[in-house]
């Protein structure tokens, strides 16, 4: 018969152990642990932390489980100074800790560096059941001169955190945050602390001179700010477009091909974004100038699209500098959207606009970053890597009140023409996987998915366009006016 001593090593080994295990002050937990550290089934590896994982794989969990760390072993600290901003270990896997004695604490994979200082103030922020500094003293704890260097960020990250709150909370978010700050340098003598922060948050608000550290800080003082996430977002699909990408030329040379094609862009372009017109109905207002009486708008935006995609020369036109890419952009969309005078054709947006969850450029970061994304964009080969990055450069930016993706999609397709390439059509049928793959580098930070579906629409949108009756049957025989949840695209 088994003892009770043996059965209960069988339970030890047979049931999963977590991660990480904490030492306790309850006698019948030390004794578990102790059965458990005799068996080998957890290790000691650091002051009251056990670990069951492989030793290979301790690092890692510890540093994904810090959170639970100090809440667990040490409650009564601040999370302060870098790691408040930055909510994570640094680089060098350390976070700092506000508390009463100056220590550091070593686990494998994470070092807790304690420094002497002042308890949790009312509002720094609850994690858990410990705190970690609020913005406003965060920012404080980083500008001291009286600490090393390495429990700072530096100066240009904090401009980078100083503008993001005036981006999302603007003038006054950015003002209030200055006055809790000057609070709690009152309260606890961190006057030369915040002398430094109101030279910052003054040059951003332009009351102050102060030399700027950081690209976003620098681009604010020159009055020409951008959007450092869209930029971001554009540095994933710039690094992306940088390798191999196939590229299409086009093997159909005829006025016919380009004019026919020109019109089913046009119609499937103002399609995808909810312009919506049988064929027929189409056909008749751009070829035959028959604006339908009821819907005058709605026939001329696919009448202005046509216009601008179907003529050859000005869609060879493409921008060696700035100046010509805003007179572009700007220049088609005027074109485009004449008759919607409400939507200001032809001129940047002077309120913020979204679609869903999704909230595009603020309308004073809209230069900043097209001129930013410009930038990028003249460093990529002609083709097909250009106009997918102009593509999502202009959709990203949404610099427009309305009409923005077709406008993404003209320019995109003037680059590909300008290059002798295939140029791009999103049919219906397609219109699923052409959001999809945007919201995958929107959301996601993935560029990969958009850069193969824009391969795979040029591959199908390679095809003859010369008889109109022709290539109307093959993109009915192609699903290409089909709903994307009725049916697939045929290549």
């Amino acid at each position: 018969m088994a003892t009770r001593k043996t059965q209960t090593a069988d339970a030890e080994r047979a049931e999963p152990l977590p991660p990480l295990l904490f030492a306790t002050s309850d006698r019948a937990e030390q004794r578990v642990l102790a059965g458990l550290k005799r068996s080998g089934r957890i290790r000691r590896i650091g002051p009251r932390l056990y670990a069951s994982v492989p030793a290979a794989k301790v690092p890692a969990t510890v540093q994904g489980a810090w959170t639970t760390i100090v809440d667990r072993l040490f409650p009564d600290t601040v999370l302060s100074h870098r790691s408040a901003i930055e909510l994570a270990p640094s680089p060098d896997g350390e976070l700092f800790l506000t508390s009463s004695t100056n220590r550091d604490v070593t686990y494998p994979g994470l070092r807790l560096r304690f420094v002497r200082g002042p308890a949790a103030l009312e509002d720094d922020t609850k994690l858990l059941h410990f705190r970690a500094s609020s913005l406003a003293r965060a920012l404080l704890e980083n500008l001291s001169t009286r600490h090393r260097d390495d429990r700072a960020l530096p100066v240009a990250k904090l401009e980078e955190r100083l503008e993001k709150v005036l981006h999302v909370d603007g003038d006054a978010g950015l003002n209030q945050l200055r006055d809790r700050a000057r609070e709690i340098a009152d309260e606890l003598g961190w006057r030369a602390q915040f002398g430094r922060l109101d030279q910052l948050v003054g040059t951003f608000l332009g009351t102050r001179r102060a030399p700027m550290k950081s690209a976003i800080g620098l681009a604010r003082v020159a009055g020409e700010p951008f959007d450092a996430s869209c930029l971001g977002r554009l540095q994933l699909l710039f690094a992306a477009l940088r390798e191999p990408v196939p590229d299409l030329a086009d093997p159909y040379s005829s006025a016919d091909h380009f004019t026919n094609k020109a019109f089913f862009d046009a119609y499937f372009s103002n399609y995808i974004e909810g312009t919506t017109f049988e064929i027929e109905e189409a056909e008749a207002i751009v070829f035959e100038r028959k604006i339908p009486r009821e819907r005058p708008k709605d026939a001329h935006d696919i009448a202005g699209t046509f216009e601008i995609v179907g003529d050859p020369s000005g869609m060879r036109r493409v921008a060696a500098d700035f100046e010509t890419f805003l007179h572009l952009l700007q220049g088609r969309h005027a074109v485009m959207m004449a008759q919607r005078p409400e939507v200001q054709p032809g001129v940047f947006k002077h309120v913020p606009n979204r679609a869903g969850e999704t909230r595009f450029v603020h309308p004073d970061y809209v230069l900043g970053t097209l001129r930013k994304g410009f930038e990028l964009y003249r460093d990529l080969d002609p083709g097909i890597a250009r106009a997918l990055f102009m593509m999502f450069l202009v959709a990203d930016v949404h610099p427009f009140i309305d009409g923005n993706g077709r406008s993404a999609r003209i320019m995109m397709n003037a680059e590909l023409v300008s290059a002798g390439k295939s140029t791009i059509i999103i049919p219906t049928v397609y219109r699923d996987d052409y959001l999809l793959a945007l919201r995958a580098l929107t959301r996601r930070h993935r560029p990969r998915p958009l850069v193969d579906m824009a391969t795979k629409a040029q591959g199908f949108s390679t095809m003859s366009f010369a008889s109109y009756p022709a290539a109307l049957a093959e993109l009915q025989r192609r699903n290409w006016f089909a709903d994307p949840d009725e049916a697939r695209i045929i290549d």
